[in-house]
């Protein structure tokens, strides 16, 4: 009996691994969505971990607002109409007593564009452009593959009230899926010299040159795997 056990666990295995190899063969058929080449500050690594010989490299983009609350005027891009696109309920009046009806929304699943903006080698980010339920609606209205990927992302509503101004609605992409990318074998030991005992917060990155970059494509399932690492210093 317990042989027969032994037999079926290995079995699954058998079976898990095949399932995830094939869905990674279909991911990375033909020709990539799209292929950017991004920096340690778009790309996190973990602490390092004594007994984990995988690695990963989180995919980090920049929140919508940096400035102090009370600045923040309008919605921007991400406004009450493009929440109401991607399925949110907003006929309500944006107003106090309609403020926590919008504070406990859930999340809603959909696809973010995510553009590369590069001022200089200490000032790259990632930065949320867009959303849509439509993926290939989304790639239309943003055709450079090299600049911009579109991912499976989370989006929340936010209600804004700040002083001396109407209440306001504006939404955040707070996820993206997948949000960490496997390290092949053949570049893992050119990034694992590099990691630190402490955990880096997601944001904002580490104020230093970049010590490494990555080649990252998104295949037709919008998954992405890493095809070249390069060692920056």
């Amino acid at each position: 009996m317990r042989r027969s056990g032994v037999l079926w666990a290995a079995a699954i295995v058998v079976v898990a691994n095949a399932a995830a190899w094939f869905a990674a063969a279909r991911n990375q058929a033909g020709e990539p969505e799209a292929v950017l080449v991004l920096t340690e500050r778009e790309l996190r690594l973990p602490p390092r971990q004594a007994e984990n010989t995988a690695l990963t490299l989180s995919l980090v983009f920049e929140p919508p607002r940096r400035q102090p609350r009370e600045e923040a005027r309008d919605a921007g891009w991400f406004d009450r109409a493009k929440l109401a696109s991607i399925g949110f309920d907003c006929r309500r009046p944006v107003r106090p007593e309609h403020a926590d009806y919008y504070r406990t929304r859930p999340p809603r699943s959909t696809f973010a564009a995510l553009e590369y903006v590069e001022r200089d080698s200490l000032d790259t980010h990632l930065l949320p452009v867009d959303v849509d339920n439509d993926a290939a609606a989304l790639r239309r209205r943003h055709p450079d593959r090299s600049r911009v990927a579109v991912v499976e992302a989370a989006a929340v509503i936010r209600y804004v009230a700040n002083p001396g101004q109407p209440p306001f609605l504006m939404g955040q992409v707070t996820s993206v899926l997948p949000g960490e990318i496997h390290v092949p074998r053949e570049w893992r030991s050119l990034l694992t010299p590099l990691q630190s005992s402490q955990r880096v917060t997601a944001w904002p990155p580490p104020a230093r040159e970049p010590r490494f970059r990555a080649t990252i494509a998104w295949g037709t399932r919008l998954e992405p795997w890493i095809t070249h690492v390069e060692l920056l210093k």
